[in-house]
């Protein structure tokens, strides 16, 4: 038994998929009643999907020419137990003992109930009324601190990362690897005591995580007094400070608010808001390399453009239709990159349209935010946790005093690539020239695991201060810088062939009668200068998922004992 907490409901049926329900469908044998648990009422679902033969047998058959005649049948049952939650409204919706009756329908605004799942049951359930990390929230609360045993969570960086721990003898969530900020958790397995339920000595083993694995009763009285139970643990805080750290940020799964939040995105397309912004897919970029040019598809424009898309790209084919069309074409418009400007060589896959935005919105006290084609969801704790840490490294200052604005000549929205990349050497050879460093943009230095290369900074200045330097205007390219930060760090303080490499680049390009001595190949303090037009970045102005790859990097860098310090400069439009 598998046990969800749906919520939401309008009516019963409505928890159940629709080829789950009574139809002339002859491959699903679907049937629903009326049942008792002890005194309750209840609904029960169950169905079976016969096959005459089983799809493997084709394959059998091809490997050894033997036809089997081997059919299977997959049975599948729902249980839903009524629950109402005191939050929710109910209507009358009342049922006696026939079908037509327990469809109700009476003009139910919305109610909660419990679903216990048997066999393949699961997939009987309509995914947007389940409760999303149900069992999770139960787990958290119930947990003995020191007995975890499994943990699967995501990490939120420009590449996504899924990583499943297990301790089989049990540990405390600091034994796994959990980052309160950047990572996200999907399960939790541990040991857990819940009041009532299992040897009231010995502990139960809880799996959470959508859904809820516990030993419930199978007794109909206990296992109404188990529901109680679990409702009572729901409705208490969690165990600890550390395990509540799990349920502050989330994906959203529910499709009705991810619907909501897509409209909300169309809005604020509409009224051209500044809390739409471009985001680099480069997890995509990375890993095909060279850009040259780019296609839209999905508007009947053929054109070419040079280089990678610009937020202006992005957001003309959506505002030149209306409301209910530009949903649709920000759904269903995707893009292309080539390697040149032409369509010779292809240089990615279709990459959704809807990947190269970032978008949030405040709603309830929690903020919502699009990142990766996905919606994520932290509360009013994570957000002041996390606007605090960044602030704390704003704070610090920018380590140097009154550094150069960066001038603009070029056209901003100008794609060009070459234009743009001449653009940030001449303003890293004005830093380094002001700061008294050298300037390794452009210079790259190959180890041998990185056939590409990687740049160890933009300037070098002396007593392994690490200079890195880009132009922003939304959350990818800063993120990327930070990335590209921590990746050359990471690399020069471990790895002594990039750091040999690197003294011969800096020997290479000094000019003659500078102390060599006095740079340092491996980082003692990196500095993030990062430009915007018009104003400086702030500590409040960063974009949720910058800010969220700030916090963690500097955790990263203050690991290896390097210091990280934030220099916003402002690029300004000069005379021609």
């Amino acid at each position: 038994m598998t046990l969800y907490r749906l919520i939401g409901l309008p009516s019963y049926d409505a928890a159940i998929r629709a080829k789950y329900q009574q139809s002339g469908d002859d491959e699903y044998n679907n049937s629903e009643e009326v049942v008792y648990v002890a005194e309750t009422e209840a609904y029960l679902y169950w169905s079976t999907v016969d096959h005459d033969q089983a799809k493997w047998t084709d394959t059998v058959k091809g490997l050894t020419q033997k036809e089997l005649r081997v059919g299977n049948s997959t049975a599948s049952a729902v249980l839903i137990i009524p629950y109402v939650d005191e939050t929710e409204s109910v209507s009358e919706t009342k049922s006696g003992n026939d079908n037509d009756s327990a469809k109700a329908g009476k003009k139910v605004t919305s109610f909660s109930a419990w679903a216990i799942t048997f066999g393949m049951g699961f997939q009987m359930l309509e995914p947007k009324y389940v409760d999303s990390r149900f069992g999770l929230r139960v787990a958290i609360r119930c947990a003995k601190l020191d007995g975890l045993n499994v943990l699967s969570k995501t990490t939120l960086d420009e590449r996504p990362e899924m990583v499943r721990s297990t301790i089989p003898s049990g540990a405390r969530l600091r034994s796994f690897g959990f980052e309160e900020l950047g990572d996200f958790s999907t399960r939790l397995v541990t040991d857990a005591y819940i009041e009532g339920i299992g040897h009231s000595k010995k502990p139960i083993k809880v799996r959470g995580a959508d859904s809820l694995n516990i030993p419930l009763s199978k007794s109909p009285e206990n296992l109404l007094i188990n529901l109680g139970q679990i409702k009572a643990v729901l409705d208490r805080k969690p165990v600890s400070s550390e395990l509540a750290s799990l349920e502050h940020f989330s994906l959203v799964k529910n499709k009705s608010m991810k619907n909501k939040l897509d409209q909300l995105l169309i809005e604020a397309i509409g009224e051209k808001s500044d809390l739409v912004a471009l985001s680099y897919p480069y997890e995509n970029i990375d890993d095909f390399g060279q850009v040259g040019s780019f296609k839209i598809f999905g508007t009947g424009d053929r054109r070419h453009y040079d280089y990678l898309p610009t937020l202006n790209n992005i957001l003309k084919p959506l505002l030149e239709v209306d409301e209910k069309e530009r949903l649709r074409r920000l759904q269903k418009m995707y893009i292309i990159l080539f390697k040149s400007p032409d369509d010779s060589d292809v240089s990615s896959s279709k990459i959704p349209l809807k990947k190269w935005l970032t978008f949030q919105k405040t709603i309830n006290n929690k903020r919502y935010f699009l990142q990766n084609n996905r919606w994520y969801v932290m509360d009013s704790d994570y957000i002041t946790t996390l606007q605090r840490q960044v602030k704390k490294i704003f704070d610090r200052g920018p380590y140097f005093d009154d550094l150069p604005n960066w001038p603009i000549y070029e056209i901003p929205e100008d794609g060009n690539a070459q234009k743009k990349a001449n653009a940030e050497l001449n303003y890293n050879k004005q830093l380094s020239r002001r700061l008294g460093g050298l300037c390794l943009d452009q210079q790259l230095i190959r180890p041998e695991d990185h056939g590409s290369g990687i740049e160890a900074c933009d300037v070098l200045l002396p007593h392994g201060v690490f200079v890195h330097v880009k132009n922003v205007s939304s959350s990818a390219p800063a993120s990327h810088l930070l990335a590209q930060a921590l990746v050359s760090t990471e690399m020069l303080r471990t790895n002594e062939k990039a750091q040999k490499l690197l003294e011969e680049k800096i020997k290479e390009i000094a000019p003659g009668g500078v102390d060599l001595q006095k740079y340092e190949t491996k980082p003692r303090r990196v500095v993030i200068v990062i430009a915007k037009d018009d104003k400086p970045i702030t500590a409040d102005t960063l974009f949720t998922f910058t800010k969220i790859n700030l916090v963690r990097h500097e955790q990263q860098l203050a690991s290896m004992n390097v210091e990280l310090n934030i220099a916003p400069v402002v690029r300004k439009k000069q005379p021609m």
